[in-house]
């Protein structure tokens, strides 16, 4: 059994096209794993890359903690299903299923006695005497799988295996690989273009794109929280429907008037995870509504819940089962904008083309995107809270709670603005403004706290505080709290603040230099200082680009949190100096800027200005990126 990691890999084509950017995943023993998407997205690649099949352009991959980049496929400890099956014409099926394990000499008796027991579990005992010609398209993939069962493998890798089949044996191999992977208990990873198969199957799915992972999610939360648009219309069948609009707030009520002319209206409380900043009608968004949550308008639906429409059919799909309307919900005309909207009727609907219909939509199953980044505006864990405040004497206004603003921030103009907090920056327990928990979600190993700030005054908008903690839940629906906020990640816009927890670059190479004894020894140079390099990441360095990676411009990234720093010593390899130039005081945190050369970084430390400090990196602190390519190669 096995987990696998796979670390910013990358495959490069030609030195120009990139077929898989930036790949990171866990992958935990016994899941099965589906990667999805159109053609030309990667998945296969990436596959063959864990196979060994593909060469590794750059990234660290790891099967049970070793790392397996540079092993042959045969000694990799898995084994691989193909679209085509490839199995050998001229040998029974006993021989196609017993061939690598008489390769690798296993004695006789074991072979006997794996390929039988493979065959009883996929059924195919009587047919062992046959040659593949003699099977069906379902019978010779289940050869397939048992030439891969008789290995043992740590890990099954399989290559869209039922894309030769027709629908009906489809959906019995899916099944019957389901099964399989429940008795053997073994890590399945699974390449399909089918979303249908991917969340029948799947534990987690990959969803990926020209080359890049959009989400990776159970099957259940892909389909109720799509990251962008692209991951929305590919999950679930029917597609989504998807109307241009813009969205309007006043009092409690939101407004989202679709370009096509319908509008539906909604209270605050119950979409108040999208940003308040899209809510005055300026900035194009896309809302989205799965077929699953129109209906037609033929029995009193409740109109809080509810939206109403008109809409003209354009077509009419009979399935059998149930019946597919496609309307127009610009029936007057109204704009030059149509919208389509598909809609599930039962099998004896009697509608027909042109008929004016009236459809129900659930305003609580809307989902809405940034029209021009295509991102889930409304997400599970919102980005952001946007708070109306008053800045004034050193303190921060919510109405009528304050906060007392950290040293760095005692000098700001006294005004109104607007502070944009992410979730896990409220620290929920301390200070003293005071609040009241409206909610609690447990998402994963995480909690989402939405808070009422406790106000009486009347100008102020009423926004809720979403607060994110990781751990078991703590506070309870009801319970009264105080708050405090880790200002070193909010921002201020009309102070011109951002966040200070930024990502750090210093420009390097990658040099050699003659050692004791005439042997080389490895270093980064960084602003004309020399910061040894250890063996594991100097065969990193070596395995992605050879000896070429003395000639090419390097960036080694990292966080503020990431490196260690101490009074300056001495000079040494171990770390490189930097002189502090200005320090920030955040309460709960305090950075400095150090210079570094010609080079100023941000560092998470309590020192003076004019300090000169020694720091060190820790190995899983920074990563290594090649700047030509730019890709992650360390």
């Amino acid at each position: 059994m096995a987990n696998l990691s796979l670390k910013h890999i990358y495959k490069i084509y030609d030195d120009e096209v990139k077929a898989v950017n930036d790949f990171c995943m866990d992958i935990k023993d016994k899941e099965f794993i589906v990667f999805v998407g159109p053609s030309g997205c990667g998945k296969s690649t990436t596959l063959r890359m864990i196979a060994g099949l593909e060469e590794i352009t750059a990234g660290e991959l790891r099967i049970d903690d070793v790392i397996v980049n540079d092993l042959e496929p045969k000694d990799r400890n898995i084994a691989m299903v193909f679209q085509n099956y490839a199995l050998y014409p001229h040998m029974s099926v006993y021989e196609n299923m017993a061939f690598a394990l008489k390769t690798a000499k296993v004695p006789k008796n074991i072979i006997e006695e794996k390929v039988k027991e493979a065959a009883e579990i996929l059924g195919i005992t009587q047919y062992l005497e046959r040659k593949p010609k003699a099977l069906s398209g379902g019978q010779r993939q289940r050869v397939a799988l048992g030439r891969a069962i008789v290995r043992n493998p740590k890990v099954f890798l399989l290559d869209e295996p039922l894309s030769n089949l027709d629908a009906k044996l489809r959906a019995a191999m899916r099944a019957e690989i389901s099964k399989l992977h429940e008795k053997l208990q073994t890590t399945f990873i699974y390449v399909t273009h089918d979303q249908v198969e991917a969340m029948t199957m799947g534990t987690r799915i990959v969803v990926m794109k020209d080359g890049f992972v959009q989400q990776i999610d159970t099957p259940k939360n892909l389909f109720k929280y799509p990251v962008n648009i692209f991951v929305a219309g590919f999950i679930g069948t029917p597609q989504m429907n998807f109307f241009d609009a813009k969205i309007t707030k006043k009092d409690s009520l939101v407004r989202f008037e679709l370009e096509c002319g319908a509008n539906i209206s909604e209270e605050y409380a119950e979409i108040d995870k999208i940003p308040i900043g899209y809510m005055d009608g300026q900035i194009p968004v896309v809302v989205g509504i799965r077929p699953d949550d129109v209906k037609l308008d033929d029995v009193a639906y409740n109109e809080q819940e509810w939206g109403k429409a008109d809409a003209r059919v354009t077509l009419v799909e009979s399935l059998g089962g149930e019946t597919l309307i496609y309307a127009d919900m610009n029936v007057k005309n109204t704009s030059d904008k149509h919208g389509i909207v598909v809609v599930k009727a039962g099998a004896d609907s009697e509608i027909k083309k042109d008929d004016i219909i009236k459809v129900a939509i659930k305003k609580s199953n809307l989902y809405f995107f940034d029209k021009e980044t295509q991102l889930n505006i409304k997400p599970r864990i919102p980005k952001e809270n946007i708070l109306d405040c008053v800045i004034k004497n050193g303190r921060l206004y919510f109405g009528k709670q304050e906060l007392k603003l950290p040293p760095v921030f005692e000098n700001l103009k006294s005004g109104e603005c607007k502070i944009a907090v992410p979730p896990e920056a409220v620290v929920l327990g301390e200070g003293r403004a005071k609040a009241k928990i409206s909610s609690a979600e447990v998402i994963e190993d995480k909690v989402l706290y939405r808070l009422e700030i406790l106000n009486n005054d009347e100008n102020f908008n009423g926004a809720p505080l979403f607060a994110l903690e990781l751990g078991k839940q703590c506070f309870d629906e009801g319970e009264k709290i105080v708050f405090d906020i880790d200002f070193s990640k909010v921002s201020i816009k009309e102070q011109n603040i951002e966040p200070i927890e930024k990502t750090n670059v210093l420009k390097c190479t990658f040099v050699k230099k003659r050692g004791d004894k005439k042997k080389y020894k490895f270093y980064f140079d960084i602003e004309n200082q020399l910061l040894k390099a250890d063996e594991a990441i100097c065969e990193k360095l070596f395995a992605s680009k050879g000896t070429q990676i003395f000639d090419i411009p390097l960036e080694m990234v990292f966080m503020p949190d990431s490196i260690e720093a101490e009074k300056y010593v001495s000079d040494g390899l171990d770390s490189i100096a930097g002189k502090v130039t200005d320090v920030f005081d955040y309460g709960m945190k305090c950075f400095a800027k150090v210079r570094v050369g010609s080079s100023d970084i941000i560092i998470m430390h309590k020192c003076e200005i004019g300090e000169k400090l020694s720091i060190r990196f820790n190995e899983k602190g920074f990563n290594v990126k090649d700047k030509t390519k730019d890709i992650i190669i360390v």
